[in-house]
């Protein structure tokens, strides 16, 4: 199957796949919802429209392998603080100290901790149809929105590098010959997630497949739905 390959290089990553409320985790790879994300940021389809499921599906259709490349990653847990901001036309400067919440109300801050990967370093490759594979390579290229890697402090230090193959292999091989400055790898020292469709050994189910992202659909603000993964090494 032909296959687009892309690079995803950063100093603070965060792929969160359940993490809510006041701890939000990150996973060790890069969600099949996150990928999808920054391709639709991309190409520029609007989560607010009431067709954003249907110019999603073509994408949630490819199936996806992220390879964890040679670099070591380590976690960083960071705190914030949520709330409405400040008064600024209070009377006196303690009452403009006070955090607010959205609504007006005094005190709403919340605290919560943020888990990133550091200096950690993947390639994603999707499978499947051609012409869709060219839309995301071309849009990847000249985004219509923003890229980040899970979060919008979660900046690319490196070209994404969009790169299309007769087949995964192939595409993986080629990608790791163009990224500027990348010193030779070995592929056996990889370590790989593939969507595998297939009922096998080792093989879970993650549900980051998105179907909308949007709060159109109802109450949820977003739906995903599992999907069969797998860990392995060459």
């Amino acid at each position: 199957m032909p296959a687009l390959s892309f690079y995803l290089d950063a100093p603070m990553q965060s792929w969160g796949a359940s993490s809510k409320y006041q701890y939000r985790e990150t996973n060790s790879f890069p969600t099949k919802s996150a990928i999808i994300g920054i391709i639709a940021a991309a190409m520029g389809i609007d989560k607010h429209a009431a067709d954003e499921a249907t110019n999603l599906a073509p994408l949630t259709a490819l199936l996806l392998t992220v390879v964890k490349i040679g670099k070591s990653s380590t976690r960083l847990t960071d705190f914030h603080t949520i709330g409405g901001g400040y008064d600024k036309s209070a009377s006196s400067r303690e009452k403009m100290s006070i955090p607010q919440k959205a609504s007006g109300a005094p005190f709403g801050t919340v605290i919560t901790r943020r888990s990133y990967l550091t200096d950690a370093a993947f390639i994603a490759i999707l499978e499947g149809e051609l012409s869709v594979l060219e839309q995301i390579r071309m849009a990847l290229l000249d985004p219509k929105w923003g890229v980040w890697f899970g979060r919008k402090n979660c900046l690319p230090a490196t070209p994404l590098t969009p790169t299309i193959a007769g087949d995964r292999s192939t595409a993986l091989v080629e990608i790791l010959a163009a990224i500027p400055g990348l010193e030779p790898l070995p592929l056996d020292s990889c370590e790989y997630q593939e969507e595998h469709p297939i009922p096998a050994d080792g093989v879970f189910y993650q549900s980051d497949q998105p179907v909308a992202y949007g709060q159109h659909h109802g109450p949820i603000p977003a739906a995903y739905r599992a999907r069969p993964i797998r860990h392995h090494r060459p």
